[in-house]
């Protein structure tokens, strides 16, 4: 049977904005900056998405270090309400493409 491969790459704006929802919807706190890398890592079987962040008003550097779970969530909301339509029996993952998250999904 044939399968659909979908990826929607979100660009460091995206991200940002997707990390605010999610940050807001949980009560979390988020460093102020923008997104400037991201880095795929993993700590002993879990994955995790270094955002690396810059305050080019104070000249201060941070980051946030996200569980996949919490990245895909945040995109999954972000595209929500972006108005994308993501398709509800797709398999969805968060990957690091050249420096982007990306949202892929896989359709049967």
């Amino acid at each position: 049977m044939a399968k659909e491969f979908r990826r929607i790459t979100f660009n460091k704006l995206e991200m940002r904005g997707a990390l605010e929802t999610s940050a807001a919807s949980s009560g979390a706190k988020l460093p102020a900056g923008d997104v400037v890398s991201v880095k795929a890592s993993r700590v002993d079987n879990a994955f995790f998405y270094e955002l690396s962040l810059f305050d080019y008003t104070k000249q201060k550097e941070g980051s946030v270090n996200l569980p996949e779970e919490q990245a895909l969530e945040a995109l999954l909301s972000h595209s929500i309400e972006a108005g994308i339509p993501l398709p509800r029996a797709a398999r969805k993952e968060v990957r690091e493409i050249d420096g982007a998250l990306c949202l892929d999904m896989f359709i049967e």
